[in-house]
């Protein structure tokens, strides 16, 4: 654990706060490695999402997301690119309620301008997407642009679309359409992110959230935590007893374990 720079801060007068900003470990064996510290007698309180126990997002049918993720992974926001600066995305930050939240960016205008219709990309090039993402024909597709256009000036670029978006045929366009990717792993708490690209051009981004946990072991008047994602992400946490300071070897002592 010798990578491992502690953060702190302070709760109150009385405790002292530790934590590191997260690393990927690279591949565990995350069944295990919840196992090994049930057996151990720690605390495994999880799974969470992030830092909540209810599911965000959208889980998709997308088998080979299932292989590499597991079952239980969740997909939160998907970028379009028409160019480097524009385009729009796909908001499935929060529990999912039926309503599609889609925003607009271009960041190639002036940012103290407020954004106008010119400001979009083509007609065409937004049709095709809804199309796409909602399995609408063109009629539905054009009534959601012209929805989008008359209320741009009093809500921005953005739009709410009660449709469930089809993330199959999403995940299948971008994999039909690139010519490579790019991946970022998760660093404790599951967040991860895809970037796909067609040669240099880049298309999309997803971003996927994969579940963590946090093991935790309490001795005398401390809290040591691990939160642990199933992707080798791991964060380290320590919470000290009142008018405690920081000790290296306490910490080290406390994180020499063969957890995973």
């Amino acid at each position: 654990m010798g990578y491992i720079l502690f953060a702190s801060i302070l709760l109150s007068s009385d405790h002292a706060y530790y934590y590191t900003s997260g690393k990927n470990i690279g591949q565990i064996d995350y069944d295990r490695v919840i196992s090994s510290a049930k057996k151990a007698g720690y605390l495994v309180d999880g799974p969470y999402y992030v830092n909540t126990k209810q599911k965000l997002g959208l889980h998709p049918d997308v088998n080979e997301l299932d292989e590499r993720f597991g079952e239980d992974y969740r997909i939160l926001l998907v970028k379009f690119y028409y160019t480097d600066d524009s385009g729009f995305e796909i908001a499935l930050r929060d529990i999912y309620n039926g309503e599609t939240a889609i925003v607009f960016f271009n960041h190639s205008k002036d940012f103290t301008a407020p954004f106008k219709e010119s400001d979009l990309p083509p007609d065409e090039w937004i049709t095709e997407k809804f199309k796409l993402i909602f399995d609408l024909n063109e009629e539905e597709a054009q009534y959601y642009l012209n929805q989008l256009k008359n209320s741009i000036n009093e809500r921005g670029p953005r739009i709410s679309i009660k449709e469930v978006p089809n993330l199959l045929a999403v995940y299948t366009n971008f994999k039909e359409t690139s010519s490579n990717s790019t991946f970022s792993p998760p660093a404790g708490e599951g967040l991860c992110k895809e970037t796909l690209y067609s040669g240099n051009r880049k298309i999309g981004t997803i971003v996927y959230i994969v579940p963590n946990v946090r093991i935790i072991h309490k001795t005398e008047g401390h809290e040591y935590i691990i939160k642990i994602d199933k992707l080798g992400g791991v964060i380290l946490q320590i919470k000290l007893a009142v008018g405690e300071k920081n000790s290296r070897r306490r910490i080290q002592e406390c994180f020499q374990g063969d957890v995973y």
